[in-house]
């Protein structure tokens, strides 16, 4: 059992009646998701909560899924190697622990993505906003849909908020990523395409993950527009800063980020 005090001082411990009481709080699990909860209460207690945090990790090390190690004299990256830029709270960690500089973005022009398809790999559509497409001619001609998906995803562009294939989104609601899916596009894009490439990035089952968590701009898209496409596409002509993900500089912002 290793276990790591992630006090920055000493002090009374307990839940007691006193002024000066503070909440006892034990993060369970060393790995990324550990350590940055240990970091956030630390950070609250520096500035006046009366919190003293403990982090407790049942192996040898921390870190998790995240291991680099030397294996017959190379270097061996293991778990996760980067993170969605989508999502800014992880650049943001990084900048706050002065790791900003060590930030690059994936270089997505000469990124593709292939799928296995009936013992073949096939290139991803173009256009694809993670699930929801920017360009409608590459998903009318990819193998990896039937026809009846292509008309059904044709159809999507009609979908209307408050419609009834639009579920009302409130802080409590939540569904799997597989429903979601299923419920703008149908079984062959679930299939073929969100389950393979979302569970390259996530690293679950998408029946498992939870829109809320993982794709929360998702759900602010369908709330908005109801299409996802018709979302998608006007992102992409927009090309807004929030909407289509564009740098200061005017270039398009990566899909993923990581550290040198």
């Amino acid at each position: 059992m290793f276990s790591a005090d992630c006090r920055l001082h000493s002090g009374e411990s307990g839940l007691t009646g006193s002024r000066d009481a503070k909440l006892r709080v034990a993060v369970l699990g060393g790995g990324i998701t550990g350590l940055a909860a240990a970091y956030t209460l630390a950070r609250a207690r520096e500035r006046g909560a009366p919190i003293e945090e403990f982090l407790i990790e049942g192996s040898s090390r921390l870190g998790g899924a995240i291991l680099t190690e030397q294996v017959e004299g190379f270097l061996v990256e293991a778990g996760p190697d980067s993170f969605l830029a989508e999502k800014p709270e992880a650049a943001s960690l990084c900048r706050e622990l002065e790791l900003g500089e060590s930030l690059i973005g994936s270089n997505d022009r000469e990124r593709r993505t292939y799928i296995l398809h009936r013992g073949r790999l096939v290139p991803l559509p173009d256009g694809l906003m993670l699930l929801a497409p920017t360009r409608l001619w590459p998903m009318v001609t990819t193998p990896l849909l039937p026809l009846a998906s292509k008309v059904a995803l044709a159809a999507e562009w009609f979908t209307r908020p408050g419609s009834g294939s639009v579920k009302e989104a409130s802080e409590d609601s939540d569904e799997s990523v597989a429903s979601f899916v299923r419920r703008h596009f149908g079984d062959a894009m679930l299939e073929n395409i969100a389950d393979p490439l979302l569970a390259g990035i996530f690293g679950g089952d998408t029946a498992r993950l939870s829109v809320r968590s993982v794709l929360p701009r998702f759900r602010e898209m369908e709330q908005k527009y109801g299409s996802l496409t018709r979302a998608a596409m006007e992102a992409r002509k927009q090309g807004s800063k929030e909407a289509a993900h564009t740098s200061r500089s005017g270039e398009p912002a990566p899909l993923f980020m990581t550290l040198t």
